[in-house]
């Protein structure tokens, strides 16, 4: 019984020792490896874009989380969209026929759109 309590007193006296080191710790903020696009960019209409982090194409079909996209190489792709990906302008929907761009990133051949950016 001694030994618990002697075990229960130095781990409380550990935690009272590291509890104000691990607040002080600053919090990163997450980021991305690239550009943070709000708007439709010029260089798209031209093809010029960061084909790794940029998708474009031709909305298809729109549910909510859910974006059928026709992309200019003739593929076809349905990319899921995760609570917070942003649209772009902020209150519009993708309707079929529209044209849009996807900014994310691809994670193990799956790519994840973190905005949605309509052609205005």
């Amino acid at each position: 019984m001694i030994l618990f309590k002697r075990i229960t007193v130095a781990s409380l006296a550990l935690v009272a020792l590291l509890a104000p080191a691990s607040m002080s710790i600053p919090a990163f903020a997450q980021t991305y490896p690239y550009a943070t696009y709000t708007t439709w960019q010029p260089d798209w209409d031209a093809d010029r874009y960061d084909r790794h982090h940029v998708m474009l194409g031709v909305v298809a079909d729109f549910t909510p989380y859910r974006l059928t996209v026709h992309r200019r190489n003739g593929i076809v792709q349905t990319v899921d969209l995760k609570n917070g990906t942003s649209i772009y302008p902020v209150g519009a929907t993708p309707a079929p026929g529209e044209r849009v761009a996807l900014v994310g990133y691809y994670s193990n051949g799956t790519f994840v759109a973190n905005r949605v950016i309509l052609r205005s």
